[in-house]
């Protein structure tokens, strides 16, 4: 082999090595870690509207509809009341002047017995109401929440979060309206005699 060939091959064997290493490290460049994999490339998100889930939903519109009924027959209870206090109050101020001081004493005590007891009970049913409205939207939550995590699972999320608490989020990850759709599916309606006892 002549100086010529040796350097021909010398040249070809360097260019050979510079060429497999730059590869070796290009594919090492390229190829992620698992890690990687996980926390950049495979991170599925979903987000979703609680408010609008739990407030759209029909379990939801008929426990509204529940509490306006409810608001109805109590204000029908609490305006007998108190008329017929306005009318004790009209009788106490004519029989003023009448009545001995001690009968007098005695009328108004109850006036103002039955004053405070209307009190007490606007309080008592203002508190019914909450209960219900509470009691209904934590079991209208608690199943939305069911909805999600099997939602989850079954897509494969890694996370999902309220939009609360998300400021901008592309309309492809919202899944509440299919939230919305099963839920209205597994829980169209709520058991309101019974939140109504529990309320009490």
């Amino acid at each position: 082999m002549n100086l010529f060939n040796k350097n021909k091959l010398y040249k070809l064997l360097k260019f050979i090595c510079v060429y497999v290493v730059f590869i070796n490290f290009a594919f090492a460049q390229e190829e992620p870690s698992k890690d990687n994999i996980k926390v950049n490339d495979v991170f599925p998100i979903a987000v979703v509207n609680m408010q609008a889930i739990v407030g759209e939903s029909l379990a939801a519109v008929k426990v509204k509809e529940y509490i306006e009924a409810k608001k109805i027959e109590f204000s029908s209870e609490l305006q007998k009341e108190e008329e017929a206090l306005k009318a004790m109050q009209e009788e106490l101020s004519t029989q003023r002047s009448i009545l001995p001081p001690d009968e007098f004493a005695e009328l108004e005590g109850n006036f103002r017995k039955r004053v405070e007891n209307l009190q007490k009970m606007v309080a008592e049913k203002n508190q019914v109401l909450e209960g219900i409205l509470t009691k209904s939207v934590q079991i209208i939550q608690n199943e939305a929440i069911k909805i999600i995590t099997d939602i989850g699972k079954e897509k494969g999320l890694a996370l999902t979060l309220d939009t609360s608490s998300v400021v901008i989020a592309a309309n492809s990850i919202n899944i509440s309206r299919s939230v919305i759709d099963l839920l209205n599916i597994n829980l169209p309606a709520l058991d309101m005699d019974k939140i109504m006892l529990d309320s009490k």
